[in-house]
């Protein structure tokens, strides 16, 4: 019959003829022992391909870890310059639409004059306020002017 086996250790029982146990332990057999020892070096061999397994997916995922990192920070400047260059064009487009109100002293300079000489000739005629209604189409004229170099006339 056969009997089971412990590393490092003898066993308690024998499956012998008998059945009977064993008193005391026996030595381990040189055979055991080289197993044993075997199977450590196999196990130490294995724990450091395991660790430098361990290290080298660690060292990757720092790294993919940075470069994700750093991809992050790339589309988060690239949003913010794309929002930059949007409130920009918004800006210039508010800007353009802004009233802006002409000067119509610039733009109706002849009409003004045409103004101004009526009433200081109508001054110096000596005729009163007859000689000033008298500006009426040349103020008028003036007024026009104005209202157009403002945009307030279609």
């Amino acid at each position: 019959a056969g009997h089971h086996r412990h590393w490092g250790r003898a066993p308690l029982e024998t499956m012998g003829g008998n059945g009977s146990k064993v008193a005391a332990a026996a030595p381990p057999s040189t055979d055991d022992q080289q197993l044993v020892a075997q199977a450590a070096m196999l196990e130490a061999k294995m724990r450091a391909e395991l660790e430098v397994r361990t290290q080298a997916m660690t060292a990757e995922f720092e790294d993919q870890k940075q470069k994700l990192a750093e991809q992050q920070v790339r589309n988060v400047l690239s949003l913010e310059k794309t929002e930059a260059a949007s409130l920009e064009a918004q800006i210039a487009a508010l800007k353009a639409q802004q009233y802006t109100p002409k000067n119509p002293a610039a733009r109706c300079m002849e009409e003004e004059g045409a103004c101004l000489k009526c009433y200081q000739e109508a001054a110096a005629s000596g005729q009163g306020v007859t000689a000033f209604l008298e500006c009426r189409a040349v103020v008028e004229a003036y007024s026009l002017c104005a209202k157009a170099s403002t945009g307030s006339v279609p």
